[in-house]
C-alpha cells in the first residue's frame, strides 16, 4: 500500500500542489516559535522537551491515527497515508522556480531569471543576493537550491516514510526539518538541539540521496565530489547532496570560503581538499578517483539536466519501493 499512496499523493501534488504558505505547515512554525519561547530557561533539557513536544508528540499522534484508520478499513488507512504524504512532500513548491529561471534563460532575460532567483532565495530564508549574479552563477546556484530541495522535500520524506511504519517516518522528518527552520539560527539549546536532531535524521538519507544521484547519472563524478568535496562545505549534509549532484551532471558547484568561483583548468588540492587514506571501509574507493577531466561551467542546458536527474531519482527510489512492497506482500 505505500507505493500505492506515494503514487497518488505525487499524482495529486502535480494536479495541485500544496502553497509553500499553508495552514498545515503554518501551524507547525507557530508551535516551533511557542515552545521556543515558552520553554526558552536556558536549559538543554527544556530544549530538548520543546523539540519533543513539535515533532516527537505529532509524529505520535499520526501514528496512532493511521493504526485506527488501518483497524477501520485498509481504504481509509490509503487516504489517510495520502493526505499525509500530500502534506509532506513538496516536489511542486521549488520546481516552479526552477522551470521560471530556465525559461528567463532560454529567452535571453537575465535581469528576468535572477528576479526569479531572489524570489525563491527570498522564500527559503537565504539571505544571498542574487542582483549581480552571472548566467554561471545563476545557474549554480538555481541547481544548488533545486538539488537540496529535492532531498528535503522529496528523497528524505520517502525515506523515512519507507523506514517507519505508516506515515509517521515522513511526519517526523518533515517537523524536524521545520524545526532546523525555525530554531536553527538561534546561538542557544534550541539550535544546538535542532541542528543536531535534524543532522542525525538526514545523515543517512543525505547519502542515500547522493547514491542515487550517482546511480541515475554520471557514476564515478558523483562519488568523487561526495568524498572529496562536501566536507568542506560548512553544512556537510547539503555538502554531501550537492557535490554528488554536481558530480553526476559533470559540473563544479561548489562555493569556495562562501563565495562560488569557477573551476580551475587543473584540480586544486585546496579546493577538492585532502585525500582521505584508503581503507578497508572506504566508501566505493575505486570509483571514487579524481575525474579525468575538470568540471565545467553550469549553464542553462545545465538547469534541463538537472530536472531530469532530479525525475530519474525519484523514478528509482519509487522502483526500489515498489519492489519492497512486493517482496512484503510476497512474504
Amino acid at each position: 500500500m505505500s507505493f500505492f499512496a506515494l503514487l497518488l499523493a505525487f499524482l495529486a501534488e502535480q494536479v495541485r500542489p500544496l502553497p509553500r504558505s499553508n495552514a498545515v505547515h503554518e501551524a507547525a512554525r507557530a508551535a516551533c516559535r511557542w515552545a521556543g519561547h515558552a520553554l526558552d530557561a536556558g536549559s538543554r533539557g527544556y530544549a530538548v522537551l520543546g523539540w519533543l513536544l513539535v515533532v516527537v508528540v505529532p509524529t505520535l499522534a499520526i501514528w496512532l491515527i493511521g493504526s485506527l484508520a488501518w483497524s477501520v478499513h485498509p481504504v481509509f488507512s490509503l487516504i489517510f497515508h495520502v493526505v499525509v504524504l500530500w502534506f509532506t512532500l513538496g516536489f511542486r513548491q521549488f520546481s516552479h522556480h526552477f522551470t521560471e529561471i530556465q525559461f528567463a534563460l532560454a529567452r535571453g532575460d537575465v535581469t528576468l531569471a535572477r528576479s526569479h532567483l531572489q524570489e525563491w532565495l527570498r522564500a527559503s530564508g537565504d539571505t544571498v543576493s542574487a542582483e549581480t549574479m552571472t548566467v554561471p552563477e545563476i545557474c549554480r546556484t538555481a541547481i544548488e537550491e533545486g538539488v537540496v530541495a529535492s532531498h528535503r522535500n522529496v528523497y528524505g520524506v520517502l525515506f523515512w516514510y519507507a523506514l517507519l511504519p505508516g506515515p509517521s517516518g515522513a511526519v517526523l522528518y518533515k517537523l524536524a526539518g521545520i524545526a532546523r527552520q525555525e530554531w536553527g539560527d538561534r546561538a542557544d539549546a534550541f539550535g544546538e538541539v535542532a541542528r543536531r536532531a535534524f543532522y542525525l535524521l538526514d545523515w543517512i538519507p543525505a547519502r542515500m540521496t547522493a547514491v542515487g544521484f550517482a546511480i541515475v547519472g554520471n557514476f564515478e563524478d558523483a562519488l568523487y565530489g561526495w568524498r572529496q568535496r562536501a566536507s568542506s562545505w560548512d553544512d556537510p549534509q547539503r555538502g554531501v547532496v550537492v557535490e554528488s549532484a554536481a558530480g553526476a551532471l559533470g559540473v563544479r558547484l561548489a562555493p569556495v570560503s562562501g563565495k562560488w568561483q569557477p573551476p580551475a583548468e587543473t584540480v586544486d588540492p585546496d579546493l577538492v581538499g585532502p585525500v582521505q587514506p584508503a581503507s578497508a571501509a572506504s566508501e566505493f574507493t575505486a570509483a571514487a578517483e579524481a575525474p579525468d577531466e575538470p568540471a565545467r561551467l553550469p549553464d542553462p542546458a545545465t538547469l534541463h539536466a538537472a530536472v531530469g536527474l532530479l525525475w530519474r531519482a525519484v523514478v528509482l527510489w519509487m522502483a526500489l519501493l515498489l519492489l519492497l512492497s512486493l517482496v512484503s506482500w510476497a512474504s
